[in-house]
């Protein structure tokens, strides 16, 4: 492979991702003139699922200038890359705020919770201004800093990428806490949880880390990123997937224990609606799939030392994080018409679509590993080593 192959596969791939978000929009479009309330929904559940696979890709960036393991030296510019796509995520965002009445019950003026002086429409777009602004801050930096390794001064970027991490990662798990407590839990205000910003912060890293395995297998690398791609470090890149799936179980499980024996109404009545007729069809396809089936085939050694076997295994994650987000998110707003529509694989692939195509253009604008950290030579001096 040759950098020339990578250049002509991501060119086709940003491509790809234009048309389909092309048509994506068109069908939404189409959608939306027979239900513009359940288009809006349909919204939602598609952005936050991309904005997961974002937010993932800061989360492992930060982590791997924290620990400085060989296997990051793979995957950090598609991490850098994802973690760029917060831009455009940022503007995706415009239709949520315009929409804000029609989807959330607190604030279309109905009955006043607890969460009264939290829940209201212009501190929400104040919170809003906020995560975004953090989270392009420190996706620039990073992206930024990183690239600027290459051009001299290496020691002392990297310096920066390891404070900017240490601070960055209390700070994006904090803030991804809030937002999903906005986004996505206010969609059923009566209703909490003190451990559903973790599941969202396991979700992105999770979703993360299924990406990159995916980017190092079906985009053609060339040399030097080539010999840091090494079984080896592909098999540390599978511990951490086989680490994040057995988490996000342990995450999920909590929430559903503690909630079960507390055994109250308003807290009951969330799994009581995730569970009736096809809901809780698919909560057991995801029990099964996103975690029994991956555990046993991330288990095995040869599953995690071959990138071609992990990325089949990332697929089905990817796969199974989409229907995740569509159980967590569309039961909210519960009613007869809370099945699949259109609109509901309309707006994830205009959303996908776009993500697909600002990654690709992102990735395709400099050197595929990072030449200039005093931390990549002895990587793949090491050889085999981590």
């Amino acid at each position: 492979m040759t950098p020339r192959d990578t250049a002509h596969t991501l060119s086709r791939l940003r491509t790809a991702g234009l048309l389909v978000a092309l048509a994506g929009a068109a069908a939404f479009a189409l959608g939306a003139a027979g239900g513009p309330s359940r288009a809006l929904q349909s919204y939602l559940f598609g952005y936050m699922f991309w904005l997961n696979v974002t937010m993932g890709c800061v989360g492992v960036l930060m982590l791997h200038h924290m620990v400085s393991g060989g296997w990051g030296f793979m995957i950090q510019r598609p991490m850098e890359a994802g973690a760029w796509t917060v831009l455009p995520m940022a503007i995706l965002f415009i239709p949520l705020l315009l929409g804000v009445r029609t989807l959330y019950p607190w604030a279309g003026g109905g009955a006043v919770h607890v969460w009264g002086a939290w829940l209201n429409v212009p501190f929400f777009v104040v919170r809003v201004v906020i995560y975004f602004a953090v989270w392009i801050t420190g996706a620039l930096l990073l992206g930024g800093w990183s690239r600027r390794q290459d051009g001299g001064d290496g020691p002392r970027f990297t310096r920066r990428l390891r404070l900017l991490s240490a601070a960055g990662i209390p700070v994006y798990v904090f803030t991804m806490t809030f937002a999903s407590i906005d986004w996505v839990m206010s969609l059923e205000p009566a209703w909490y949880s003190t451990i559903y910003g973790a599941i969202f912060v396991v979700d992105q890293v999770l979703a993360a880390i299924a990406l990159a395995a995916i980017v190092l297998r079906y985009v053609p690398v060339a040399r030097p990123l080539r010999d840091v791609v090494t079984p080896r470090r592909v098999h540390h890149l599978g511990n951490m997937m086989l680490t994040f799936v057995i988490l996000w179980a342990y995450v999920a499980y909590s929430q559903y224990i503690i909630i079960w024996s507390g055994d109250l109404p308003d807290e009951n009545s969330w799994y009581l609606r995730r569970s009736a007729g096809g809901w809780g069809v698919l909560a057991v396809i995801v029990i099964v799939v996103h975690f029994a089936l991956p555990l046993i085939l991330l288990l095995f050694r040869s599953s995690k030392r071959s990138l071609r076997a992990l990325a089949r295994i990332a697929l089905l994650l990817l796969v199974m994080r989409f229907a995740d987000t569509y159980w967590l998110v569309i039961p909210a707003f519960g009613g007869p018409h809370a099945g699949v529509v259109l609109t509901d694989i309309a707006a994830p692939l205009a959303i996908g679509g776009l993500w697909v195509a600002a990654f690709a253009w992102r990735l395709s604008g400099g050197s595929l590993v990072p030449l200039g950290d005093p931390r990549f030579r002895p990587a793949i001096e090491a050889g085999e080593g981590a």
